[in-house]
Parts: C-alpha cells; structure tokens; sequence
C-alpha cells in the first residue's frame, strides 16, 4: 500500500511538473486574500495550490488518523475488559453445579 501511494505522489509530481513546465512563460494576476499579484506565472500558481492542496489533505488526514487511533485504543481497552471478566468466570467456582447434585443425590 505505501508503494503504491509513493507510484500515485511520483505520478502527480511529474504531471504537475509537464503542466509547469509547459506553462512557464504565461503570466496571470492572482488575488489572495485581498492582495493582488500581478505577472505572476501560471507555474507558480500551480505549484502553491498543489502545495495548499496537499497540506490540507494531509491535516484532513491526520484528523481522521487520531480519531481512528483513539477509537481503536478505545476498543483495544474494551477487549481486554472483556477477555478479563471471561477469565473470571471460567476461574469461578462452579457453586449453582454442586448445589444441584447435592440436591439431586439424596
């Protein structure tokens, strides 16, 4: 699974890198939070909003991540409650048992 997303990243790069590349010469105005850039390539903008686009994907990621990790700390913790109070009551005595064939005998 990680050769795989490492193939997929490689594979943006490098399309992202022919579309800069054949891009370089144009020139564009660009606004950003009320700034406007003028003669700014067309690469340039490419290359930041790939870059703001990946950052986001990744704290989207990581929230998901942490969420994802707490719950199965959390049901890691629930399993072994579990586990614990079944190896309590196979250690328990058997009383209800013999109580039955104490009675049953006479």
């Amino acid at each position: 699974m990680v050769v795989f997303r490492i193939i997929l990243l490689l594979v943006v790069f490098v399309l992202l890198l022919v579309l800069a590349l054949t891009n370089a010469r144009e020139l564009t105005t660009v606004q950003v939070f009320g700034s406007y850039y003028q003669d700014v390539s067309v690469a340039l903008v490419m290359l930041y909003s790939f870059a703001f686009g990946a950052v986001c994907v990744g704290v989207f990621t990581l929230v998901t991540e942490i969420q994802l990790r707490s719950r199965l700390r959390r049901q890691r913790r629930e399993a072994e409650a579990l586990l614990d109070e079944l190896r309590a009551f196979r250690n328990a005595p058997c009383e209800a048992g013999d109580e039955a064939a104490e009675n049953g005998g006479e």
